[in-house]
């Protein structure tokens, strides 16, 4: 049997756990079943040009999407794809019209805030082979069941951790390559996709629980315009030392696994693949208790979760929780080990498998799960 012809179709908003997981397929799908492409929908992302596979780039000229449909058709008939997997809602739109009677269509969904837009993207779309959601989240799959996207197009699908990498980069030089000592206290907070004020918050109960623990250091990696909003912040507090603004030098998983906490103190539901990857890493978790951080942690049990709130009084409550270090070796190790059970990468990449297999043959999504992609 030939192997079926997989294109990975990515667009310049590609973000970190987007990569990640396309990584993952690339590497470690069987390829005497798999034939794996990748195209880009114009010039790669900063996170684009981290995918590990080399692809073509269709132009999306005027920057006007409608227009990459037919030369992203000619390719996927002249490769013989037979399902795309879109990654990202320019990648989607792209897709859902060139695919139409030439491939099936599977799309990634991990921001909740972004569920909406896929939802007007089915539904301006009608087509009689419906492409298929797999959703990184309950609350992904509940925000698009909701909003109409019917049930047999959508698939549970956790990401899936991958616990070696993280043990070579907690053995790896890093903290020091990034000036941390053995007993620095550093934190980590990542920039979300949409507009949020969780890196606000984070700086400021970093800054006032250096006052107490002058050795603490706060992590932000990401060129955003908060990011020039932060530093003239921590110039005006005189706090320049407490921040670490690392840009894109560095991959996300590798700065979750070295820090010690990472900050998640959002007021809007998020992806959560940064708090699986810190599951699995043994870092402490403060986050607000959104529905998608509910759905994977516990207060007291695995982590800190803190009341939504505004940004001021959320970062006294992180400033106030940053204090209870005597609790976080109980918490961190109960998280490790449910994510042993929930982030599974094998179990992810078999699953994407079956899903692949499954609508080739002209079967529902979701036959022959098991685990947590069905739970």
């Amino acid at each position: 049997m030939p192997p079926v012809r997989v294109l990975h179709f990515i667009d310049a908003a590609l973000t970190w756990d987007q990569r990640v997981a396309l990584n993952q397929l690339l590497d470690r799908l069987p390829e005497h079943e798999f034939e794996q492409h990748v195209a880009s929908l114009g010039p790669r992302s900063t996170e684009g040009n981290l995918v590990d596979h080399r692809g073509v780039v269709i132009a999306n000229r005027l920057r006007l999407d409608f227009l990459a449909a037919p030369e992203l058709r000619r390719t996927l008939v002249r490769r013989r794809i037979d399902l795309v997997h879109a990654w990202g809602q320019s990648a989607t739109r792209v897709t859902l019209t060139a695919a139409e009677g030439v491939a099936r269509v599977v799309s990634s969904v991990f921001e909740p805030t972004v569920a909406h837009k896929y939802a007007k993207l089915l539904q301006a779309g009608r087509s009689a082979q419906p492409p298929v959601l797999l959703c990184a989240t309950e609350i992904v799959r509940r925000c698009l069941l909701e909003r109409g996207v019917g049930a047999d197009t959508l698939v549970l699908l956790r990401p899936g951790v991958d616990f070696a990498a993280v043990n070579r980069t907690r053995a790896s030089d890093l903290r020091s390559e990034l000036g941390l000592s053995p007993t620095t206290l550093a934190l980590l907070s990542i920039p979300a996709p949409c507009k949020d004020q969780a890196r606000f918050s984070a700086f400021w109960a970093t800054a006032v629980r250096s006052f107490l623990d002058p050795d603490i250091r706060l992590l932000l990696p990401g060129e955003t315009r908060e990011t020039s909003r932060l530093q003239r912040l921590a110039g005006a507090l005189r706090q320049t030392h407490v921040p670490l603004f690392l840009g894109d030098r560095y991959r996300t998983e590798e700065l979750i696994a070295t820090a010690d906490i990472l900050l998640a103190p959002s007021g809007d539901d998020r992806s959560t693949t940064e708090l699986a990857w810190a599951m699995g890493a043994g870092v402490a978790i403060i986050a607000t208790a959104t529905h998608s951080a509910a759905e994977l942690l516990a207060h007291g049990h695995s982590a800190f979760l803190i009341k939504p709130d505004s940004p001021k009084r959320l970062a006294m409550r992180v400033a106030e929780a940053l204090g209870h270090r005597h609790e976080w070796r109980s918490l961190t190790d109960t998280a490790r080990a449910q994510a042993y059970d929930m982030f599974s990468v094998r179990r992810c990449i078999d699953q994407t498998r079956t899903i692949y297999r499954n609508l080739l043959n002209g079967q529902p999504a979701e036959n022959g799960l098991l685990g947590p992609a069905v739970a």
